[in-house]
């Protein structure tokens, strides 16, 4: 039997051609590994940290963002703050069986679209411990409460009774603004805080191992407050109420030193050692001749040097200098320098 001629198909229609590309393609396409599901463990607390303070015990962290698989947290269901006595050697599953847990409120939940570790923190007595050595740690869960983070950074402090917030005096002298407060034991450190016109807080001025401080930066006609707070160990006390002052300038700058006359030809030069007083306005001369009384020579002297050409051969003269500063404060006078012309 004889064949006809076999018909050719018609094309196929474009959008099947392209429907049976894309089967294929997707046919042929990389399958990845199934990963198991996130356990939700949040990162560990590595910034926790706690000072006494007064009478309490001043606990503060900020909480992660992350969980261990790089994952955002959301919300956390539970934070667990504890506090007990630190076992020799440590261990946290030793220390954890036996320590003190406080509740703490979880943050509210975070933006999953802009995360940010919220700031935490809780005020402890610290009679609760007082006299112990203590270990404070603290760990997250945002699943269930037997998914934990590990445990923080651990924070040891020795609970001392509380240290009393020092009464500060404040007394001018020449040299500067003299603060002084109550000794409150060996081993106390004090630090001073100075607040001046413009300041909105008080900066750190110094410290000091003794119940007192000299200011020696103060300016005069200027108002600062002092604050002093006591410090032993990790423990410190609240700050002292503030202690103002102004310090006027009524204090003359220092008696001139090494005093000297040389007669000359026809004049007697007679020279100091300068001032050290930096708001030093000059210097007075006075004169005695014969053993007389002692007199002014002319007026303000600016440098530590004065020429005296009005003296006669065979007289015996005495000089006497004493120093100035801006507001007239004068200082005693040198001792004398004696020379026979």
């Amino acid at each position: 039997m004889r064949c006809g001629p076999r018909q050719a198909k018609a094309p196929a229609p474009l959008n099947a051609v392209a429907a049976a590309a894309i089967l294929v393609l997707c046919g042929c396409g990389y399958v990845g590994p199934v990963l198991p599901p996130s356990p939700q463990l949040p990162a560990a607390v590595t910034t926790l940290q706690a000072i006494e303070r007064g009478d309490q015990i001043l606990i503060a962290f900020t909480t992660p963002i992350h969980t261990t698989d790089s994952l955002t947290i959301k919300r956390f269901s539970e934070i667990d703050l504890r506090i007990g006595a630190a076992p020799s050697p440590f261990d946290f599953d030793t220390w954890a069986a036996s320590a003190r847990q406080y509740s703490l409120t979880p943050p509210p939940p975070s933006d999953p679209d802009n995360p940010q570790a919220a700031a935490m923190s809780k005020s402890i007595p610290a009679a609760e411990w007082a006299g112990k050595r203590v270990v404070i740690a603290v760990r997250t869960a945002v699943k269930k409460t037997d998914h934990y983070s590990s445990w923080s950074n651990r924070v040891v402090l020795n609970v001392i009774p509380p240290l009393e917030p020092p009464v500060v005096k404040t007394e001018p002298t020449a040299h500067g603004i003299l603060l002084t407060w109550p000794k409150q034991g060996s081993g106390v450190q004090y630090s001073i805080y100075r607040q001046g016109p413009g300041e909105q807080q008080p900066v750190p001025l110094g410290t000091s191992d003794h119940p007192d401080y000299l200011d020696k930066s103060a300016q005069y006609d200027t108002r600062y407050q002092y604050t002093v707070i006591a410090r032993e160990g990790s423990a410190e006390s609240l700050a002292s109420q503030p202690a103002s002052i102004s310090m006027a300038d009524t204090f003359p700058p220092s008696v001139p030193a090494s005093i000297t006359a040389l007669a000359g030809p026809d004049s007697i030069e007679v020279s100091w050692q300068r001032s050290p007083e930096p708001d030093l306005k000059g210097y007075y001369v006075y004169r005695s001749t014969e053993g007389g009384p002692f007199e002014p020579q002319g007026g303000l002297v600016s440098l530590p040097t004065f020429s005296d050409r009005n003296v006669q051969h065979g007289k015996t003269y005495r000089y006497e200098v004493s120093a100035i500063d801006q507001k007239n404060n004068e200082s005693g006078r040198s001792a004398a320098a004696q020379v026979a012309f």
